[in-house]
């Protein structure tokens, strides 16, 4: 869980962290994971080797984005080339 901060001038102010394993496992649907209380980008499944990526995360959607160009990208070059 995030922590709530009270600051001197009685602001609560919420704070995020990176989860432990045992957390993350708590939380973990399946093969998704949201949580954006959690700042860890890729999180380790159950699974020995296995690595999910943390949806809640804003940086997750840009690396989904990424690697959607990037594959996008590289289809429309390979018809290019080909002439189709």
């Amino acid at each position: 869980m995030a922590y709530d901060i009270i600051t001197a001038e009685n602001e609560v102010v919420h704070i995020k962290r990176k989860y432990s394993q045992e957390e993350v496992e708590t939380r973990m649907r399946g093969r998704r994971y949201c949580n954006p209380d959690d700042k860890n980008l890729f999180v380790r499944r159950s699974i020995w080797g296995a690595w999910t990526m943390n949806m809640g995360n804003p940086w997750a959607w840009c690396a989904v984005g990424a690697i959607a160009l990037a594959v996008c990208l590289a289809a429309y070059l390979l018809l290019w080339v080909l002439g189709v």
